[in-house]
């Protein structure tokens, strides 16, 4: 999906709720009969028109840019890789397998030193409450042992 189809897709969702808005404004009106209920319908039938004038307007000023990026695309250094075309023996192709396996070792050794650190907080917990003495809830009297204890 291109970015123009994307936006075009998320004006119509916006009109659509501008819609639905409205249609609420109006049932709540009828319910309440307050102005402020009209005033809210009467906006999102004007935001709802506008989304659709402007709408209408990006579709047909796009379209002439859509046509120049695609006649920029033609040519064909803007495809991709050689990988993709058959050429898996070439060194740009080396050096793309080369670059995968460097993200992954770089992506491991930060996953454990994350990992490591939090192993290292949790080992100085455990001897500072041994050099304490504190051994838990229950030794700091946090722990109730019956009701008659409160």
């Amino acid at each position: 999906m291109s970015l123009r189809a994307f936006h075009l897709f998320f004006i119509g969702v916006s009109v659509a709720l501008a819609a639905f808005f409205a249609a609420w404004a109006a049932s709540q009106y009828r319910a309440q009969h307050e102005l402020v209920y009209v005033l809210a319908g009467a906006g999102a039938v004007a935001a709802c028109g506008a989304l659709i004038a402007y709408g209408a307007a990006f579709q047909k000023k796009t379209r002439h840019l859509l046509v120049v990026l695609t006649c920029l695309a033609v040519p064909r250094p803007a495809y991709a890789c050689p990988v993709c075309f058959g050429q898996s023996d070439s060194p740009m192709a080396a050096a793309a397998n080369l670059s995968i396996l460097v993200m992954l070792v770089i992506t491991v050794a930060m996953l454990a030193a994350f990992a490591s650190f939090f192993i290292v907080l949790i080992r100085r917990a455990r001897a500072a409450s041994a050099a304490d003495g504190f051994e838990g809830p229950a030794d700091a009297g946090l722990h109730v042992r019956s009701v008659e204890e409160c």
